[in-house]
């Protein structure tokens, strides 16, 4: 038998693989679990293997299943096999060769079939960026009067929804002068809750501290050094 070229054998055999969609990845772990042990033998023309040993290899824990795919590993033309009812005999396996097949060349550069795929996955990336980029584009108020409408509904004044459009349309609709708002309803909420603030701080300090300035003592001496 000739010698068996390793990289060829699974190039030619991940492509049947590729191109058959009968194929699951419960059989690719199973014909991959036979290869391995075939390797290890380095390649011989049949090959004894244990079932138990196959299926820690490939993952399969159900008896039914390997006996399943194995048939149809068989069936589809991967392998062949020879069972054994002798439990000092294990089952023979012969596996077909996919290494000898000319259009399986090793070459580095790809032809215009393999080019195609990644085109579209290029394509198909860069519309996806540009969706993401269009979802966060800058949303702002089509004008005055749908301000003041949502300032309405929110028991606002009227006044308050003009000092809020005048002043963010005077800088773009920007926050910090640089990013642009993508939700103008939820800054004019904060505008509310800030306003809101500033009208408690002002109630609850100013009066008593202008109280305090005022105060002044009847009997101030004048004389005594400031």
């Amino acid at each position: 038998m000739k010698e068996v070229n390793y990289i060829r054998h699974l190039n030619g055999v991940l492509r049947k693989f590729s191109d058959d969609e009968n194929i699951s990845s419960s059989h690719r772990s199973l014909y991959m679990a036979f290869f391995e042990l075939w390797n290890q033998k380095h390649f011989p023309e049949t090959l004894m293997v244990n079932r138990k040993q196959v299926m820690a290899l490939a993952k399969i824990r159900s008896r039914t299943t390997y006996h399943k795919q194995l048939r149809e590993l068989k069936m589809w033309g991967y392998l062949q096999y020879h069972p054994s009812s002798n439990p000092q005999i294990g089952t023979l396996v012969e596996l077909f060769r996919f290494d000898t097949l000319t259009d399986q060349k090793m070459d580095r550069t790809c032809s215009v079939s393999e080019q195609v795929p990644v085109q579209k996955m290029v394509s198909f990336i860069k519309h996806k960026n540009k969706h993401i980029i269009n979802s966060f584009k800058q949303t702002c108020p089509k004008n005055e009067q749908v301000v003041i409408d949502y300032f309405q509904k929110e028991n606002r004044s009227v006044l308050e929804a003009k000092k809020f459009y005048n002043f963010y349309e005077a800088i773009g609709w920007k926050l910090n002068g640089k990013n642009p708002i993508t939700n103008w309803q939820a800054c004019a909420r904060n505008w509310m809750i800030k306003a809101d603030e500033m009208k408690n701080d002002q109630r609850s300090g100013s009066p008593s501290q202008m109280r305090d300035n005022l105060h002044t003592n009847k009997n101030k001496n004048y004389g005594e050094p400031l």
